[in-house]
């Protein structure tokens, strides 16, 4: 299996302007984009994305959907049961869309208000 090669370039232009921009501030280029990084996470504005993260809200707003007329299980892999308001809690930290996690979240307590 061959290497994988996950980096990035910036174009010469931009890369002397950030350059010089790092050393007049008494940095490395590198320093300067790790304290950069550090600021990112400890800020908590650094995403990373998650591969299928689409593919987590398709199956959400199915389940929303089914919940809402009713339905509390369906046919998983191999034909078993799977509860759709458990499936829907496990999916709420993979749903991105922030609309989407509220209606999941009104339905969830929706339904378990019904129950009791």
């Amino acid at each position: 299996m061959g290497k994988v090669f996950k980096g990035f370039r910036f174009d010469p232009e931009l890369y002397a302007g950030f350059r010089k921009v790092a050393s007049s501030g008494g940095c490395t280029v590198t320093g300067a984009f790790e304290r950069f990084m550090k600021v990112c996470v400890e800020g908590g504005v650094l995403v990373f994305p998650e591969s299928g993260v689409g593919s987590f809200e398709v199956e959400a707003r199915v389940l929303v959907d089914w919940l809402r007329k009713g339905r509390r299980f369906y046919r998983g892999e191999n034909e078993e049961e799977v509860n759709i308001p458990g499936r829907l809690v496990w999916l709420l930290h993979k749903v991105r869309d922030v609309g989407l996690k509220a209606e999941m979240e009104e339905e969830l307590k929706r339904s378990v208000s019904k129950e009791e």
